[in-house]
């Protein structure tokens, strides 16, 4: 993940394509945006992103 709203955009993704989101997308106290779906066998698979990187400058 580059960005925070690419794990919402990727979790969704996940969960309309049948896998069990195990915990939607939050902003973790560490930093991240986080979220956790499971894989077809029940383990977790976590998706993250560093939060500063959606409050990068925008190019000049």
């Amino acid at each position: 993940m580059r960005l925070p709203a690419d794990v919402d955009a990727t979790f969704a993704s996940l969960v309309a394509a049948g896998f069990e989101g195990h915990r939607a997308p939050w902003d973790a106290f560490w930093g991240q945006r986080y979220a956790t779906v499971l894989d077809p066998d029940g383990n977790t698979v976590d998706l993250f992103a560093d939060l500063a990187a959606g409050h990068a400058a925008a190019p000049a």
